[in-house]
């Protein structure tokens, strides 16, 4: 097991990265642990434990797998770490959030590989995209933008 674990590792240093991917994956680093250092890190732990205490157990679950889908792809010694599975439970979760401190969040954001963060930075991007060529937002701010001339012509 530990051959393969050394064998993964050695695999995922390796993996080639664009100089697109590192600009996202420096960027959102930097200002992920800017966020980090000026939050009161114990009113957001008990702030978001809080949350998860009140939600019931369908909401949990519901918000729990689209949560999964972006942090399943972690590198495996972050999931190691604190357990991540498909199936967490709510008191699991809660566990991980108390867990964590300023530098135990550094190393996370640390861990996270470049790639990582650009291709949900890429897909994040994609999905708002379709959300505003759908939402006919692009129509209402031609129309706007026409009224705002209209009336500076009238003038």
């Amino acid at each position: 097991m530990l051959m393969g674990l050394c064998f993964q590792t050695a695999i995922f240093a390796q993996e080639k990265v664009s100089i697109e991917e590192q600009i996202i994956g420096s960027t959102f680093k930097t200002l992920a642990k800017a966020y980090v250092a000026i939050v009161d890190i114990n009113k957001l732990k008990k702030s978001n434990i809080d949350k998860l205490n009140n939600m019931d157990e369908e909401k949990f679950q519901r918000r729990y797998i689209k949560v999964y889908e972006v942090i399943k792809d972690l590198p495996f010694p972050v999931k190691v770490n604190y357990r991540i599975t498909e199936h967490m439970t709510r008191e699991e979760v809660i566990r991980n959030i108390r867990l964590l401190n300023k530098e135990k969040i550094y190393t996370i954001i640390d861990s996270l590989p470049d790639a990582f963060i650009a291709n949900h930075f890429k897909q994040y991007f994609i999905e708002k995209k379709q959300e505003i060529q759908k939402s006919n937002i692009v129509e209402q701010i031609r129309n706007l933008w026409n009224k705002i001339i209209g009336k500076v012509e009238e003038k």
